[in-house]
């Protein structure tokens, strides 16, 4: 039985838990997740309540699913593999391997320095590397090769999140298949931190496992690719962007896999289905985002959850070249002058009141605050208010979506209240203040299909008439994101430090230490001050002058 563990809270105000580690697994907890007597878990104290226990139930589930596990290995009785499974497996883990050192390779010297410890072992014992003509190795010699894998390709930690539990014969033998995988694989990461990513070659030459019947002992899932993602929503309830973004993958992989059961989906099965992924229209970075990302998090969710003994898409990335960075991520001074002069410009045609007002203030928002997009166009009458002598913006969940389901406030810039946002704010009464509360659609009975909310249909169409009206057509830039990066970089420009431009953006410090310093609202007035007022091209002030507003 696993121990319960419960949430309080730390002495600084963090939620907190600890989760010791049984004694009858530490060993092999140990080897596969590198720790031995216990997991903590930890979220900054700004997170509410409800949204920490639904992290906390999460991390418990999955630290109960680990132990439970390794449980389930360690009484599985051991296992004979055949030359050519130990083959199939060992193709498993050079991908596996692979995958756990693809996003950052490194340098090129470390690779060859990781070789030279492989074969310093050799030169130990006076004997040729694998492939060499030499003599039948000796029991200590073998002992001490073996060793030097399991350490250095991570085969404790890849053999722990497989089921399967393998006999002495066939470990030895999968370790001697490992013995020429290794240098292989530390080859290609090597090529891989020096910049070639053309595609690795080696993976066909490994056995394929069998794609369309369960292994002896295996149980089926009941579920389809499709009928897993459902069951993922209903559970998990995800932003409606991420369901939409998703669905359209599982209606592939089901058509992909005639609808199989997802246990019987294969590791080598998965390989083949990223290989059909990249087309003319879909680039190999988006496959890797939201495709394979998509396939990875779902299957992982059906292994938490016991449909599953491993997950097949676990390690499986398209290669891609390095992207080449053309442009700062921030508006020009050219571009930003377009967009805030074409907000003031009368609006023309039969534009309605709330979308007219969007184009007008969203983006001078957004660019006095660092705001996302989304998060003005959900703001309501009531989100603008005085807190004392301070004017501020409320962001929270409970107006749309807040990443990371933190709410903050954030003073008002003396030039938005010059140009009247506190007036408009007050004549919209407690509505919405960007779109017509009037067109939202009824929700979808179909978790999978689930309606746009208005705020978010408003945030596209600003994005739209900055592309199509404003012309600010670059494809390497964000026509609302690119505010955020906008103003952290003209608030470091002058001055602002760090934490409050983390507080205004509602970005978070990997730095622990920065929780105890999180500005007050009027921390955050008194320095929004040195932020400088946005000037257009009609008017004579420089706006990168030292002169604040």
């Amino acid at each position: 039985m696993v121990q319960m563990t419960t949430l309080s809270k730390a002495t600084n105000g963090d939620w907190f838990a600890r989760k010791a580690i049984p004694a009858d697994v530490r060993d092999a907890y140990q080897a596969a997740y590198g720790v031995r007597q216990e997991e903590r878990f930890r979220r900054s104290s700004s997170l509410p309540q409800g949204h920490a226990k639904a992290d906390f139930r999460d991390w418990d589930a999955d630290i109960t699913s680990r132990i439970e596990a390794l449980r389930a290995k360690a009484a599985d009785s051991e296992i004979r593999l055949t030359p050519r499974q130990i083959s199939a497996l060992a193709g498993q883990w050079y991908a596996w391997f692979i995958d756990q050192h693809s996003d950052e390779p490194g340098e090129p010297e470390n690779w060859d320095s990781r070789d030279e410890m492989l074969t310093a072992v050799y030169d130990r014992f006076n004997i040729g590397l694998p492939g060499d003509d030499r003599e039948t190795l000796g029991a200590a010699a073998k002992r001490h090769i073996h060793a030097k894998l399991v350490e250095m390709g991570k085969v404790e930690t890849f053999l722990a999140e497989h089921t399967q539990k393998l006999d002495s014969d066939t470990r030895s033998t999968f370790l001697d298949v490992l013995e020429l995988e290794l240098p292989a694989a530390f080859g290609l990461l090597r090529r891989r931190a020096g910049g070639d990513f053309s595609p690795d070659e080696r993976l066909p030459r490994f056995a394929l496992a069998s794609a369309h019947t369960p292994t002896r002992g295996q149980k089926l899932a009941g579920l389809d690719c499709w009928q897993a993602f459902e069951a993922w929503v209903k559970e998990r309830q995800p932003a409606p962007a991420t369901v939409d973004r998703w669905r359209s993958v599982f209606l592939g992989l089901n058509t992909h896999f005639d609808r199989r059961d997802v246990a019987t989906i294969t590791a080598d099965d998965a390989v083949k289905w990223k290989d059909t992924l990249v087309t003319e229209k879909r680039s190999g970075q988006v496959a890797n985002d939201i495709w394979i990302t998509a396939a990875v998090t779902i299957f992982n969710w059906l292994k938490e959850n016991r449909k599953i003994s491993e997950n097949p898409f676990a390690g499986v990335r398209v290669a891609t070249a390095k992207k080449v960075k053309r442009r700062e991520r921030a508006f020009t001074d050219e571009e930003w002058k377009k967009i805030l002069a074409a907000s003031l410009e009368p609006a023309t045609g039969r534009l309605k009141a709330q979308k007219a007002a969007a184009r007008r203030w969203v983006p001078w928002l957004c660019a006095y605050t660092g705001s996302r997009p989304g998060e003005m166009t959900q703001l309501r009458g009531t989100s603008v208010r005085r807190e004392g002598a301070i004017w501020i913006i409320d962001i929270t969940p409970e107006d749309g979506t807040v990443k990371g389901a933190s709410y903050r406030k954030v003073p008002i810039h003396e030039h938005l209240i010059e140009m009247g946002f506190l007036e408009f704010a007050r004549s919209a009464g407690e509505g919405p203040l960007f779109y017509d509360p009037k067109e939202k659609r009824a929700a979808s009975d179909d978790p999978t299909k689930p309606v746009r909310e208005p705020y978010v249909i408003a945030r596209n169409k600003l994005a739209e008439w900055v592309r199509n009206s404003v012309k600010i057509d670059d494809r390497d830039i964000s026509p609302n994101h690119a505010w955020r990066h906008t103003f952290k970089r003209m608030a470091a420009r002058h001055g602002m430090e760090k934490r409050f431009r983390f507080a205004f953006c509602g970005h978070e410090s990997d730095d622990v230490g920065d929780i105890y310093e999180t500005p007050t609202l009027e921390d955050m007035s008194e320095e929004l001050k040195k932020f400088p007022r946005y000037v257009l091209d009609r008017d004579s002030v420089d706006p990168h002058a030292d002169e604040t507003a």
